[in-house]
């Protein structure tokens, strides 16, 4: 048998060839770097969803630091009505801090005690009411009026009762002093008209009898004693001077 291939013979095995080349060249090495481009362009979408992600972040970052310093601003506005609690933080500060308004207006200590700083809770001041009767009232209650109208009257006091109180730093000053009645006033107006947050607790007074001075045998009240404006009287006064910590402003790291 003849093994010479006719020119068409030829021509029809080269295109097979040529074929299974390329199927080969296909599976062998386009197929397997198309799967390739397809994981990668999957990552790059993935990739590029993130990036989209921390870019928002990133330009809500300004907004966020915005309200940060407001907030801190506003908060600090409010602290700077409380005393500053470096200048109270010891008792020596605290007398030198107290002291001025002794000498300015004119008051003699002749007895002083002074309190470590402590912390403590405020409470809230509002009249307090009792619901007396309730057992009748709810007798009569057919409409349900009556306890509307007592929850209208109680609703200021128990919402102040149930929120929470707040702490804060406390520190007492209480003090013997000898003055004149007119002096001891100015020191009072002094301290209720003081900016930052000072309260006196507990005051109380006597007259100072001369020798020459006629001591009354019973107990009488201010208004019966008559003390005159420029009469020395002898003052116990306690003071509480109340302090908070200012809100910090947080560092911020800018990102490139």
């Amino acid at each position: 048998m003849s093994t010479n291939l006719s020119y068409r013979e030829k021509v029809i095995l080269g295109i097979v060839f040529a074929v299974m080349g390329v199927l080969l060249t296909f599976f062998l090495i386009i197929k397997p770097k198309n799967e390739d481009i397809k994981a990668e362009n999957k990552t790059l979408a993935a990739e590029e969803k993130k990036e989209k992600e921390i870019k928002t972040k990133i330009s809500q970052i300004s907004t966020l630091e915005d309200t940060i310093t407001q907030y801190v601003n506003d908060t600090n506005k409010i602290t700077k009505n409380f005393v500053d609690k470096d200048e109270v933080k010891n008792t020596v500060l605290l007398d030198e801090f107290m002291m001025h308004f002794a000498n300015e207006n004119e008051i003699r200590i002749t007895n002083l005690a002074v309190g470590d700083m402590q912390e403590a809770t405020l409470n809230y001041y509002y009249i307090t009411q009792k619901d007396i009767g309730s057992g009748l009232r709810d007798l009569a209650d057919f409409t349900g009026e009556y306890q509307k109208e007592t929850d209208e009257e109680l609703a200021e006091q128990n919402q102040l009762n149930d929120r929470e109180k707040p702490a804060l730093l406390k520190t007492e000053y209480v003090f013997k002093a000898e003055c004149t009645k007119e002096n001891l006033w100015k020191l009072m107006d002094v301290i209720e008209s003081y900016d930052d947050a000072i309260l006196i607790t507990n005051v109380s007074y006597k007259k100072i009898y001369e020798e020459d001075e006629e001591k009354p045998e019973e107990e009488m009240t201010f208004e019966e004693l008559n003390i005159a404006e420029d009469d020395e009287v002898e003052v116990s006064m306690s003071i509480a001077l109340y302090s908070v910590y200012d809100l910090k402003e947080p560092g911020y790291d800018k990102a490139e």
